[in-house]
């Protein structure tokens, strides 16, 4: 089979002439070699046995003058190559070829040698410039108080490096220097030695680049000039020994939190000679030691971040609500559904309305349909309290800076009996151990001011009271958690919790004096058995104030709201003739 291709690719050379068309695959390597042997009419010796295969495909026919590139190149791979040696052709090993070339001119472009003289860099420099260039079996020789090179290589890699050679031998040859730096910061350098070298040297005859990354300066320049450029950086590269001390007073920032930030910044920008941070707590202030040129930068970070911070002032109001009863003061209002949930409240807040603002609510960055829409919720509570539908359990507010955590208490510490102790005699009295605990409200918030004046609130709150008929010391709490967040428009008013719980009371109707007669009383006494279901709401209304006179302007508003609640409240009850 083999010996079939063979033929094949032989009849096509006399169909194409000059050219073959090469196409065969698994071709044995001796078979290879044999074949382009014959198609060349050379002779070749084969010393050691070649193994491997062979695989080649073209597209189109391939020019007899490149068999002998494609045998060398596919030899090469194998750790072979071929060398012209007494008028024969041999293949041999590639390190066996490197002692086996010699300065002659071959037929062939195997590996040979050849002298390059050089007329202005010496052979080491030169040396150190093309060894990159050099095959894996490539050589250069530099002979001892001589101005030439000796290369053995492939004709190609000789041909480059005879190129570059020409290239960089010459007068005005540039040479590339590293510069390391054992103090200064390589900017620094570079821009001092600059100033000087551009008054003593050529222009254009050196370039410096500064690297602070590996704290060192890259030099280009001619052999003549590179000591000069090399002189004059060292002199440069000096510790810096001038420091100055300077005490930055805070006005608006915790002097803690400022430290952090400047130590992550000096970790990061500064690699040599690095500027040290003291905290003050007790003056809230930084001492700041280094050179002017860190201290003004560390100083111009503290100025950035040394600004006021906005603030948050959030009014709770939290409401126990009688299902049955805000029913029905709604029906009474003429509202249709009058319900306890949050959507009834909505509702009946709606058709409230609202009276004529007597400010500008501009001034605090509130909108007059989200004032008005406040007032009605506010109004519709005062409505509930006053006719006894709603019961106001707690109105705590709580002045917040923006994006730090505030936690509200409001309650009262109970004694609770954890352990008791009865004597061994009937008369011994018991001995109780109490313990302190307590029951109220707990709120965790923390606000944060998005864009568009709106407030992002995370809360968490635990309500926990006494239920009525507890026994002194042993005291029946009931504990109902919230934990949400939520976003909220200044000066809006949002309700965050509808907790329900179940009521029962008995009523007793009797007739004056008949009905607290023995047994017949009975007959002048009605009693009648009242259900009904409570619900807990917590409303929340935050109120930015980006300073102290907003904040001052914003209690004064928030007074006049209260009052326009209650009037609003008093014209409500007198127009519907409903009684508290």
């Amino acid at each position: 089979m083999k010996l079939k291709i063979v033929s094949l690719i032989l009849l096509s050379v006399f169909a194409f002439g000059a050219k073959i068309d090469l196409n065969f695959q698994n071709l044995s390597l001796e078979n290879f070699v044999k074949m382009i042997a014959k198609i060349s009419d050379k002779n070749v010796l084969l010393t050691k046995h070649l193994t491997g295969k062979v695989n080649f495909i073209s597209v189109k026919p391939v020019d007899k003058k490149e068999l002998w590139n494609i045998l060398l190149n596919v030899l090469k791979s194998r750790g072979y190559t071929i060398v012209e040696n007494n008028g024969f052709l041999q293949v041999v090993s590639l390190s066996e070829a490197v002692k086996l070339s010699s300065f002659s001119k071959h037929n062939i472009p195997q590996i040979s040698t050849e002298i390059i003289y050089l007329k202005y860099i010496s052979p080491q420099d030169m040396k150190s410039q093309i060894s990159n260039f050099l095959s894996s079996y490539g050589k250069i020789v530099v002979p001892k108080n001589n101005k030439f090179i000796i290369l053995t290589d492939f004709p190609r890699n000789i041909a480059l490096i005879k190129s570059i050679v020409k290239k960089l031998d010459h007068k005005d040859n540039k040479k590339l220097l590293f510069i390391d730096l054992k103090n200064a910061d390589a900017s620094f350098v570079v821009a001092k030695s600059e100033k000087i070298l551009k008054e003593i040297l050529p222009a254009n005859s050196y370039k410096l680049y500064p690297n602070d990354d590996a704290d060192n300066i890259v030099v280009i320049s001619s052999p003549n000039y590179i000591n000069e450029i090399k002189s004059i950086i060292m002199k440069f590269d000096i510790p810096k020994t001038k420091t100055v001390t300077k005490i930055v007073s805070l006005k608006n920032t915790d002097v803690l939190e400022i430290s952090k930030i400047l130590d992550s910044i000096i970790k990061e920008k500064f690699s040599k000679n690095k500027p040290s941070i003291t905290s003050d707590k007790e003056n809230n202030s930084l001492i700041l030691v280094g050179t002017k040129d860190q201290i003004n930068i560390l100083k111009t970070i503290v100025t950035a971040l040394d600004v006021p911070k906005k603030q948050v002032y959030i009014k709770i109001k939290i409401l126990e609500l009688s299902n049955t009863k805000v029913s029905n003061i709604g029906t009474q209002l003429g509202i249709v559904g009058g319900s306890a949930s949050a959507s009834g409240l909505y509702t009946m807040s709606a058709n409230l309305g609202g009276p004529a603002l007597a400010f500008n609510p501009a001034t605090l960055g509130l909108s007059v349909p989200t004032v008005r829409r406040g007032l009605a919720l506010g109004a519709t509570f005062n409505l509930l309290e006053t006719t006894g539908a709603a019961k106001k359990l707690s109105e705590p507010s709580v002045l917040c800076v923006n994006n730090t955590p505030s936690t509200i208490y409001v309650g009262k510490t109970i004694s609770v009996i954890t352990q008791s102790t009865v004597g061994a005699n009937s008369t011994d009295l018991t001995k109780n151990n109490y313990s302190r605990q307590d029951v109220g409200l707990k709120m965790n918030i923390k606000p944060r001011i998005d864009s568009d004046n709106k407030v992002a609130i995370k809360i968490k709150g635990v309500i926990e009271d006494i239920l009525p008929g507890s026994q002194v010391g042993l005291p029946v709490t009931s504990k109902r958690e919230i934990d949400t967040s939520a976003i909220v428009q200044n000066g809006q008013s949002i309700i965050i919790g509808g907790l329900i719980r179940d009521n029962a009371d008995l009523t007793v109707s009797k007739v004056p004096f008949l009905g607290d007669i023995p047994i017949l009383g009975a007959l002048f006494r009605n009693k009648q058995a009242n259900k009904d279901k409570t619900t807990i709401v917590i409303v929340l209304t935050p109120y930015i104030a980006n300073n102290t006179d907003e904040l001052i302007q914003l209690k004064k508003v928030l007074v006049k709201l209260n009052i326009l609640q209650h009037q609003f409240v008093k014209k409500i009850l007198k127009k519907k003739k409903i009684k508290k």
